[in-house]
């Protein structure tokens, strides 16, 4: 990695640190914790939102597809690029305690811990799936409701600061998933608008 990537990682990861981010950024990260409330809100908006919001969140879906699903893990697989936390014993790892149901994580202690290096060559730290499905989905939502994409969006820049924060990704894993996450939001909502078109 370059030398303003470790500097920025060591910036993030350990000198701005807080108590009150130690859970939030974790939080943010674990998006299985939110699922009962994601689902609960794409049920509401599929419901009251009328056939513009079902479509919306029709392109959404596919967007994940194909970010996470097929994009992101190939790259993955094919870069093989080791996270901070595997790679180097500098870095602070962050994660929220252990709990079932998902959701319950969020009321516990979160865990702050030394990283401890694994030795692995390869691992998964480029992109980061989670800055790609959250780039991907906001970029969606903002074709269709510019106000609540512009929310969106804020809320998928503060997660990928969250990977970073937790020792999960470099610096520079960031802004490329954030462009791979645009042009495949981009990319479902144009080819969805030109087959509406010729229905």
């Amino acid at each position: 990695m370059n030398a303003w990537d470790l500097s920025l990682l060591h910036q993030i990861n350990t000198a701005w640190s807080h108590p009150v981010l130690d859970w939030l950024m974790p939080a943010l990260s674990a998006i299985e914790a939110w699922l009962p409330l994601i689902i609960l809100a794409v049920l509401i908006t599929a419901w009251r939102g009328g056939k513009r919001a079902r479509i919306m969140l029709l392109c959404a879906g596919i967007a994940i597809a194909l970010g996470d699903g097929m994009i992101s893990n190939t790259l993955k697989k094919t870069i093989g690029r080791v996270r901070p936390r595997d790679a180097r014993s500098d870095v602070i790892v962050r994660d929220l305690g252990t709990a079932s149901p998902a959701f319950m994580r969020l009321f516990q202690q979160p865990v702050v811990k030394p990283s401890e290096p694994n030795g692995a060559t390869t691992g998964k730290s480029f992109p980061s799936s989670h800055t790609i499905n959250l780039f991907a989905v906001a970029t969606v939502i903002a074709c269709f409701y510019r106000r609540a994409g512009l929310m969106m969006y804020l809320l998928a820049a503060a997660v990928a600061y969250s990977r970073v924060y937790c020792g999960a990704h470099w610096p520079s894993d960031i802004p490329p998933s954030m462009a791979i996450g645009i042009l495949v939001g981009l990319m479902v909502v144009f080819t969805a608008r030109r087959i509406l078109r010729e229905v």
